[in-house]
C-alpha cells in the first residue's frame, strides 16, 4: 500500500476509521506490527486523538472481545468481517482486513458468508458494541463495571493466555510510546490538558496482566510528569481532576501510586505557578485533608488488631509511610511557593507527632 499516497489522498479515512485497523493489529499480533507503526502516525488527528487513546490502551481487551466472537460464531478463518458485523467502512479498509484475515478479498465470501447469522455475539452489551465498533464515534464510556467485562476479565485471569493475546500484551506498551512520542511533539495543549484528564481517570482500569499493568503505567506516569514539568499551568487547569484522583489515594494501589505522583508534581511545580493562587490554595486544601486522613487512619490502626494477613499489612503500612512523606513534602513546596499558605502548613505540619506513629 502507498502509504504517502493514501495519507495525502485520504487524509481522514484513518483517522475516522482506526478502531478497524486496531482490530486487524489485534488479531494479527508481530506479524504485522512494522507495518501498522509506519501508518500509525496517519490515525492521529484532532478529531481521533483522544478516542485512541482509551482503544490503545484497551487492545488486550480487544483480543478477548475478537475472541468471544469466534467462539461464538465460529473461525474467522473463511469468512466475511461482514459476517460478524456489519461496516460501513470504505471497501478499501474492509478488503484489507479481510485480507488478513481470510488470504481472500471481500466478495470470496459468497452469497453465504454474507447470510450467516450475525446475532451470535451478544449485541446488547455495551462493551461488545464499543469494543468491535469499526468506526471512530468519539470517546465513549468503557463500561468496566459491566456483566459482560466482568466476565471477559474473570476468564482472561482465570484460563491461559492465548498466543494472540500473549503477543498483544507485549505489543500495546510499544504502540503506545509511539503514541506518546507523536503527542509530545505534535499536538497542541488543549488536546494534551485533556488527555491528562483522561489519563488520570483511566489510570487504574487497565488489564490486569501484572507486566502490561506496569508497563503501562510507567510509561503514563512519565508522561504525565514530563507534561506537567513542561507545561506547569496544566496543574491549575487539572485542579478539580488532580483533587478528585488525590481523595481516591487509598482505594487502590494503582491509585495511590496516581496520587504520589500527582502529590510530587504538586508540590515541584508551585500548584501551576506563582499566578495561580487561588488553584494552589484548593490543591493545598486537599493535601491538608489526604495529610489528615491519612494520620487518623494509621493511629487507628494503631489501636485495633488488623484482620489482614502480615504481608498484607507490611504493604498497606509501607505504602501509606510512602504517600505520607509525598503529601508533607508537597505541603512544604506548596507554602514555600506561596508563602500566604505557611501558617496553615505550620498548622498542617504541626500535626505530625512521631511518638504517635510507632
Amino acid at each position: 500500500m502507498n502509504k504517502k499516497k493514501l495519507l495525502t489522498s485520504f487524509p481522514t479515512l484513518l483517522p475516522q476509521f482506526f478502531p478497524l485497523l486496531l482490530k486487524l493489529i489485534a488479531w494479527n499480533g508481530e506479524r504485522l506490527e512494522k507495518s501498522f507503526l509506519k501508518v500509525f502516525p496517519g490515525l492521529m488527528s484532532p478529531g481521533s486523538f483522544l478516542p485512541l487513546f482509551p482503544s490503545l490502551v484497551d487492545l488486550p481487551i480487544l483480543v478477548v472481545a475478537l475472541e468471544k466472537v469466534e467462539r461464538s460464531s465460529g473461525s474467522l478463518i473463511g469468512s466475511s468481517i461482514a459476517s460478524i458485523q456489519k461496516s460501513a467502512a470504505p471497501e478499501m479498509l474492509l478488503a484489507l482486513m479481510d485480507e488478513a484475515y481470510t488470504g481472500s478479498t471481500i466478495g470470496d465470501g459468497g452469497a453465504d458468508s454474507e447470510s450467516e447469522d450475525i446475532n451470535t455475539i451478544d449485541v446488547a452489551d455495551p462493551l461488545f458494541l464499543d469494543l468491535l465498533k469499526d468506526e471512530n464515534d468519539g470517546i465513549a464510556e468503557r463500561h468496566w463495571t459491566s456483566p459482560g467485562m466482568a466476565t471477559a476479565l474473570q476468564a482472561a485471569i482465570n484460563t491461559p493466555q492465548s498466543e494472540r493475546l500473549k503477543q498483544i500484551l507485549k505489543m500495546a506498551p510499544r504502540i503506545l510510546d509511539v503514541y506518546i512520542a507523536i503527542t509530545l511533539r505534535d499536538v497542541n495543549n488543549s488536546l494534551i490538558c485533556a488527555l491528562i484528564s483522561l489519563l488520570m481517570s483511566r489510570h487504574a482500569t487497565i488489564f490486569p496482566d501484572k507486566r502490561f499493568s506496569y508497563e503501562v503505567h510507567k510509561r503514563l506516569l512519565e508522561f504525565m510528569l514530563a507534561t506537567f514539568h513542561r507545561s506547569p499551568d496544566f496543574i491549575a487547569l487539572l485542579k478539580k481532576p488532580i483533587m478528585d484522583r488525590l481523595g481516591e489515594a487509598y482505594d487502590s494501589p494503582a491509585k495511590t501510586e496516581l496520587a504520589l505522583q500527582l502529590c510530587w508534581a504538586i508540590g515541584e511545580h508551585g500548584g501551576g505557578g506563582d499566578s495561580h493562587k487561588d488553584a494552589a490554595r484548593e490543591l493545598f486544601e486537599s493535601l491538608e485533608l489526604l495529610l489528615y486522613e491519612n494520620l487518623s487512619s494509621s493511629r487507628l490502626g494503631i489501636r485495633q488488631e488488623s484482620a489482614l494477613s502480615s504481608d498484607s499489612e507490611t504493604s498497606r503500612k509501607s505504602s501509606q509511610s510512602r504517600l505520607l512523606c509525598f503529601v508533607v513534602t508537597a505541603i512544604a513546596k506548596l507554602a514555600t511557593h506561596h508563602r500566604e499558605l505557611l501558617p496553615r502548613a505550620r498548622v498542617s505540619l504541626g500535626k505530625l507527632d512521631p511518638e504517635s506513629q510507632t
